[in-house]
């Protein structure tokens, strides 16, 4: 009882020490949307919990009262600290990468030494982190925000913008070249704007391997500062890093793509809570935010309710491959300039959103591509496109997109063609979904060999029966119906211990 008491009464004095250490530099209180209390320090917020992890706290109270966290003293400090700040601290939303205020007017974006940028239509201005109109405080995700440098001149935008289309518009192997200017927007500027659209498309850039869809993608997580994309990350640790932007999930095939991974993408695209609670049944703290979302693929996205949540840049390589680590390099060195030049964009944005009407392609994520096209124009005006040159460009994202639900998938005139010439005796007359027809019945490594039989030039087919079996049960077909093994109402396609037969429906 004694130590107790002792400790507490050094608690008490290491608490009072603390207080004052603060004070006299100038510090302050945050309470974010969750209710997690942070002190604001010289630039630098340390939340106020006590945590193996908590190393900035750690080292706030080493540095100021020479005991570690693990004592009952410093514990008893910090719990004392927690309630004064309770009651001393500001109201505050707590953001990463960037943010937009509740009116939809101005835009905020970490700079270095911790300051943030105001972005409106009247231009840019320097001002403080959470002293300011909106009450935002805002982190950069990754520690590497903007460096800002101070210059309205028309040629160093241009200059930026121009370094910009050189090093991360040019090298995107996208098959049509207009849709390198929708990655372009979607991925180099949307993120700063995102807020503004709740619910946003996923950007779906799919291609044959090694064909430039993650160097294309990495070259803006580069730009953002946010280094490289995510590969093998399980859905909790995605939920707990929050809102960092950009979001960019690498070599995603069909068998990634579990039901948990599926909800999380359902929800970055629509929104939505993500409840979660920890053992004791306290209910976490949620980070705020979605971040804009893209996804590499070779097979493409499965289920129909996140295929129609995606927009499907395709990717192919033509020609000599670039040099990938040269052009990371210039991009490491000019994201400074290119994120200066990209916020006089976002001026003219504020400045001209919504006053031009736009097509609209994809009706459920409407306010999202009216956002691209008015960002194009935007940068149209300080890149100093001749007249009719995003509008040019808009029409053609408009014709890709409409055009993508009319399209054959690319391998039903193969299959077609190899039901009439390979398959033909397997027919058999039949009527399903009430619907009279033609059902040939196969297995999937004979058609894949049938398929390669064919011999059709850029034909990318899967490497494996597995591979076109993933392939066939997200494809789109228009001519055919494909019952996989175990179909109901189709007892031709049951699997048995030796055959996993699958089938293909032409109707009358």
């Amino acid at each position: 009882m004694a130590n107790s008491s002792n400790g507490e009464e050094q608690g008490h004095a290491f608490a009072q020490t603390l207080i004052a250490h603060i004070e006299d530099r100038g510090g302050r209180y945050l309470k974010d949307e969750n209710g997690q209390l942070h002190v604001v320090i010289e630039g630098c917020r340390i939340p106020l919990f006590c945590s193996g992890e908590n190393h900035l706290l750690a080292r706030l109270i080493i540095e100021v009262c020479n005991v570690t966290t693990r004592t009952w003293a410093a514990r008893s400090a910090i719990e004392r600290l927690t309630v004064h700040a309770f009651d001393s601290a500001d109201r505050l939303r707590f953001r990463k990468f960037s943010a937009v205020s509740e009116d939809g007017q101005r835009l905020y974006v970490p700079t270095e030494g911790g300051a943030l940028l105001l972005v409106s239509e009247n231009g840019l201005e320097i001002v403080a982190n959470g002293d300011n109109e909106d009450r935002l405080w805002v982190e950069h995700p990754y520690s590497e925000p903007l460096r800002y440098s101070d210059s309205d001149s028309g040629d160093d935008v241009c200059e930026g913008l121009q370094t910009f289309e050189r090093l991360l518009i040019d090298t995107q192997a996208c098959s049509d070249p207009a849709m390198r200017w929708m990655v372009a927007m979607n991925a180099g500027l949307f993120p700063y704007i995102r807020d503004l659209c709740p619910a946003r498309m996923i950007l779906e850039l799919i291609g044959p391997s090694q064909c430039g869809k993650t160097t294309g993608a990495q070259r803006f997580t580069i730009l953002h500062g946010l280094g490289d994309v995510q590969i093998d990350v399980s859905v909790a640790t995605l939920g707990n890093q929050g809102d960092i932007g950009l979001l960019v999930l690498d070599n995603k095939e069909q068998a990634n793509f579990t039901q948990p991974l599926i909800d999380y993408c359902l929800r970055l695209a629509t929104g939505g809570e993500r409840g979660r609670s920890y053992s004791d049944g306290r209910v976490r703290a949620r980070a705020p935010g979605r971040p804009a979302t893209i996804i590499t693929t070779i097979e493409g996205v499965p289920k129909t309710e996140l295929q129609s949540r995606c927009v499907t840049v395709q990717y192919g390589v033509t020609g000599q491959a670039l040099p990938r680590a040269a052009i990371e390099s210039d991009i490491r060195r000019s994201r400074h300039n290119v994120g200066t030049a990209i916020m006089w964009v976002l001026t003219r944005y504020f400045a001209i959103r919504g006053q031009t009407p736009s097509p609209n392609p994809i009706p459920a994520f409407e306010e999202h591509f009216q956002a691209l096209c008015d960002l194009l124009r935007a940068y149209a005006f300080w890149a100093d496109k001749p007249a009719g040159w995003s509008g040019e460009i808009i029409g053609r994202w408009n014709v890709l997109i409409r055009s993508r639900e009319a399209e054959d998938d690319d391998l039903e005139h193969p299959i077609s063609r190899t039901l009439r010439e390979s398959l033909t005796s397997s027919g058999k007359k039949t009527i399903f979904q009430n619907v009279p027809g033609t059902l040939h019945v196969t297995e999937t490594a004979e058609l894949l060999t049938l398929l390669q039989k064919l011999g059709i030039r850029d034909l990318q087919l899967p490497k494996s029966p597995n591979g076109l079996s993933r392939r066939l049960s997200s494809g789109r077909f228009q001519s055919f119906t494909f019952l996989k093994p175990d179909t109901p109402g189709v007892p031709e396609v049951k699997r048995t211990s030796k055959k996993k037969p699958i089938g293909f429906f032409l109707p009358d």
